[in-house]
Protein backbone atom coordinates (compact mmCIF):
# COMPACT_ATOMS: atom_id res chain seq x y z
CA UNK A 1 0.00 0.00 0.00
CA UNK A 2 2.93 2.31 0.66
CA UNK A 3 4.20 1.93 -2.89
CA UNK A 4 0.81 2.86 -4.29
CA UNK A 5 0.52 5.82 -1.91
CA UNK A 6 4.00 7.02 -2.97
CA UNK A 7 3.14 6.63 -6.67
CA UNK A 8 -0.15 8.54 -6.30
CA UNK A 9 1.59 11.29 -4.29
CA UNK A 10 4.14 11.64 -7.10
CA UNK A 11 1.37 11.97 -9.66
CA UNK A 12 -0.42 14.54 -7.54
CA UNK A 13 2.80 16.53 -7.02
CA UNK A 14 3.47 16.52 -10.76
CA UNK A 15 -0.13 17.52 -11.49
CA UNK A 16 -0.71 14.39 -13.55
CA UNK A 17 -3.80 12.23 -13.79
CA UNK A 18 -4.00 8.49 -13.44
CA UNK A 19 -3.23 6.52 -16.59
CA UNK A 20 -6.58 5.97 -18.30
CA UNK A 21 -7.97 3.39 -20.66
CA UNK A 22 -11.45 3.93 -22.10
CA UNK A 23 -12.32 6.48 -19.45
CA UNK A 24 -11.30 4.32 -16.49
CA UNK A 25 -8.06 3.99 -14.55
CA UNK A 26 -5.65 1.62 -16.30
CA UNK A 27 -4.93 -0.77 -13.43
CA UNK A 28 -2.17 -2.60 -15.31
CA UNK A 29 -0.25 0.62 -16.03
CA UNK A 30 -0.74 1.92 -12.49
CA UNK A 31 0.38 -1.38 -10.93
CA UNK A 32 3.47 -1.51 -13.13
CA UNK A 33 4.41 2.09 -12.40
CA UNK A 34 3.84 1.65 -8.65
CA UNK A 35 5.77 -1.60 -8.59
CA UNK A 36 2.98 -3.78 -7.19
CA UNK A 37 0.99 -6.71 -8.49
CA UNK A 38 -2.21 -5.91 -10.31
CA UNK A 39 -4.37 -8.09 -8.08
CA UNK A 40 -3.59 -5.73 -5.16
CA UNK A 41 -6.00 -3.22 -6.72
CA UNK A 42 -8.79 -5.79 -6.61
CA UNK A 43 -8.14 -7.43 -3.25
CA UNK A 44 -6.72 -4.71 -0.95
CA UNK A 45 -9.46 -2.39 0.32
CA UNK A 46 -6.90 0.23 1.41
CA UNK A 47 -5.47 0.44 -2.11
CA UNK A 48 -9.00 0.60 -3.55
CA UNK A 49 -9.75 3.50 -1.22
CA UNK A 50 -6.51 5.33 -2.18
CA UNK A 51 -7.35 4.94 -5.85
CA UNK A 52 -10.91 6.17 -5.33
CA UNK A 53 -9.71 9.19 -3.34
CA UNK A 54 -7.21 10.08 -6.03
CA UNK A 55 -9.91 9.80 -8.68
CA UNK A 56 -12.11 12.32 -6.84
CA UNK A 57 -9.69 15.09 -7.77
CA UNK A 58 -10.05 14.36 -11.48
CA UNK A 59 -12.30 16.51 -13.58
CA UNK A 60 -15.71 14.92 -14.25
CA UNK A 61 -15.72 16.65 -17.64
CA UNK A 62 -12.54 14.80 -18.55
CA UNK A 63 -14.15 11.47 -17.68
CA UNK A 64 -17.28 12.42 -19.68
CA UNK A 65 -15.14 13.38 -22.64
CA UNK A 66 -13.26 10.08 -22.51
CA UNK A 67 -16.52 8.14 -22.21
CA UNK A 68 -17.98 10.02 -25.15
CA UNK A 69 -14.85 9.39 -27.18
CA UNK A 70 -15.02 5.68 -26.35
CA UNK A 71 -18.70 5.55 -27.28
CA UNK A 72 -17.92 7.26 -30.59
CA UNK A 73 -15.15 4.74 -31.29
CA UNK A 74 -17.53 1.88 -30.59
CA UNK A 75 -20.20 3.40 -32.82
CA UNK A 76 -17.67 3.87 -35.62
CA UNK A 77 -16.49 0.27 -35.28
CA UNK A 78 -20.07 -0.99 -35.36
CA UNK A 79 -20.79 1.19 -38.40
CA UNK A 80 -17.78 -0.28 -40.21
CA UNK A 81 -18.90 -3.80 -39.30
CA UNK A 82 -22.42 -3.10 -40.56
CA UNK A 83 -21.04 -1.76 -43.84
CA UNK A 84 -18.81 -4.82 -44.18
CA UNK A 85 -21.76 -7.16 -43.58
CA UNK A 86 -23.96 -5.24 -46.02
CA UNK A 87 -21.27 -5.58 -48.69
CA UNK A 88 -20.99 -9.33 -48.04
CA UNK A 89 -24.78 -9.63 -48.20
CA UNK A 90 -24.87 -7.81 -51.55
CA UNK A 91 -22.17 -10.13 -52.92
CA UNK A 92 -24.04 -13.23 -51.72
CA UNK A 93 -27.31 -11.93 -53.22
CA UNK A 94 -25.57 -11.36 -56.57
CA UNK A 95 -24.10 -14.85 -56.43
CA UNK A 96 -27.54 -16.27 -55.56
CA UNK A 97 -29.13 -14.51 -58.54
CA UNK A 98 -26.43 -15.85 -60.85
CA UNK A 99 -26.96 -19.38 -59.54
CA UNK A 100 -30.73 -19.07 -60.05
CA UNK A 101 -30.13 -17.89 -63.62
CA UNK A 102 -27.77 -20.81 -64.29
CA UNK A 103 -30.22 -23.26 -62.74
CA UNK A 104 -33.06 -21.98 -64.93
CA UNK A 105 -30.84 -22.30 -68.02
CA UNK A 106 -29.81 -25.85 -67.02
CA UNK A 107 -33.45 -26.86 -66.42
CA UNK A 108 -34.40 -25.42 -69.80
CA UNK A 109 -31.60 -27.36 -71.50
CA UNK A 110 -32.62 -30.53 -69.66
CA UNK A 111 -36.23 -30.11 -70.79
CA UNK A 112 -35.05 -29.54 -74.38
CA UNK A 113 -32.94 -32.71 -74.33
CA UNK A 114 -35.78 -34.71 -72.77
CA UNK A 115 -38.09 -33.52 -75.56
CA UNK A 116 -35.55 -34.50 -78.22
CA UNK A 117 -34.99 -37.89 -76.59
CA UNK A 118 -38.73 -38.53 -76.42
CA UNK A 119 -39.11 -37.55 -80.09
CA UNK A 120 -36.23 -39.84 -81.10
CA UNK A 121 -37.73 -42.76 -79.18
CA UNK A 122 -41.11 -42.24 -80.87
CA UNK A 123 -39.53 -41.87 -84.32
CA UNK A 124 -37.27 -44.85 -83.79
CA UNK A 125 -34.14 -43.08 -84.95
CA UNK A 126 -31.04 -42.36 -82.98
CA UNK A 127 -29.66 -38.81 -83.29
CA UNK A 128 -26.42 -37.72 -81.66
CA UNK A 129 -26.60 -34.26 -80.11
Amino acid sequence: MAKVRKYLAGLRAAGQALPQEHGRPNISAIAEAAGVLRNVFYTNSGVKKLLAEFGVGASPAAYDSLALSRAQQQADAKGRRILQLEQRLAAVKAENEELHRRLAAAEQELARRAFIEEHVIKAGKRVLP
